[in-house]
């Protein structure tokens, strides 16, 4: 009578506990698809069906993050632990299959004008332009994807040879390929006809003849068939490259192969409609946030925005940031891969 007793009494504890902490006896008990006897302490066991694995596993995995007080086995846990790390894994697969959507080459073609054939007072030579070209070009070609063979570098180039390098450029660059246009030295803004100009080594002060004006700059890039093309203008009055419309997306929003999907025609400039000086602290900061940057992707507007508060604090110029308009941007935006 009194193990009748006792067994009646323990049938309703069980059927609480397992209300309380809504988990089965075959879950508290799985191991390794297998379920134990509790009864007996040699544990005779069974293999149990997919589906009830799948169920068991489902159920223990919502415990587990619900509350760690219900006395899991270790076997359960680790389970648990192991199906949650496959699960992040799969999203750090993702995450990765998103980013190598990111392909091209790296095409550059890097600019410096330093010596002027007609130096005068009004068109002194510069110290730095020439040697900033050969700085970012080290540093493009040991750290992010640009092949040497991609990197073209023009030191006091005149103007039909400026051009002519641009012109190759057609025939070179492809549509899923990305272009970097980077230009150091004098800069010229007409404020009769509302145009800026680069100086090349073969210009005039007082003949625009050999002048390059963005117009024209514009037309060649918008004539090249590449995904993207960031210009790089680090020149007196080198913000007049824009008509000028700031790009307002912010990239924090979207993934990086979104915005590479995108073709884009943007330019960043050490300042606006002003002279910038010889030793130019955007070329400073610039090269310096390149160099130190530890992300594997990095956008062009991101790069600048690491660039920007430095230079405003430091100097007098205001860096700018945008699109070059009617070259066929949509929107996207230039991406750095680092090595």
């Amino acid at each position: 009578m009194r193990l009748i007793i006792i067994l009646l009494t323990l049938v309703p504890m069980i059927g609480v506990a397992q209300i309380s902490t809504g988990v089965s006896a075959a879950t508290l008990f799985e191991i390794g698809g297998k379920v134990a006897n509790p009864s007996n302490k040699e544990s005779s066991t069974k293999e149990v069906s997919n589906q009830e694995r799948d169920t068991t596993e489902a159920s223990s995995l919502s415990l587990l993050k619900r509350n760690k007080i219900y006395g899991l086995s270790n076997s359960t846990t680790m389970q648990i632990n192991a199906k949650e790390s496959m699960e992040r894994g799969s999203e750090e697969v993702l995450e990765k299959e998103e980013n190598t959507a990111i392909s091209g080459r790296y095409f550059a073609i890097l600019i410096g004008v330093s010596d002027y054939q007609y130096n005068s007072e009004s068109l002194r030579d510069l110290n730095e332009p020439t040697q900033d070209v050969v700085r970012l070009k080290t540093l493009l070609e040991d750290k992010y994807e640009f092949q040497s063979e991609n990197l073209s570098t023009l030191l006091n180039p005149t103007r039909s040879e400026l051009i002519d390098a641009m012109e190759a450029l057609h025939n070179k660059i492809g549509k899923d390929d990305n272009l970097l246009i980077f230009y150091a030295g004098h800069g010229i803004w007409d404020k009769a006809l509302n145009v800026g100009y680069w100086l090349p080594s073969d210009a005039k002060h007082n003949s625009k003849s050999n002048w390059i004006s963005n117009s024209t700059l514009r037309d060649y890039i918008a004539g090249i068939d590449s995904k993207h093309t960031l210009l790089i203008s680090d020149a007196c009055f080198s913000g007049s490259i824009f008509k000028t419309r700031e790009v307002g997306q912010s990239l924090n929003d979207v993934g990086f192969s979104r915005i590479y999907r995108l073709p884009s025609r943007g330019a960043m400039t050490s300042g606006t409609l002003n002279s910038v000086p010889d030793k130019s602290k955007f070329m400073e900061y610039l090269l310096k946030r390149l160099d130190n940057n530890q992300q594997q992707y990095l956008s062009a507007k991101q790069l600048f925005h690491q660039i920007e508060t430095a230079v405003i604090n430091n100097t007098s110029n205001i860096p700018q940031f945008g699109v070059i308009q009617n070259s066929g941007d949509e929107g996207g935006d230039f991406i750095f891969i680092k090595k």
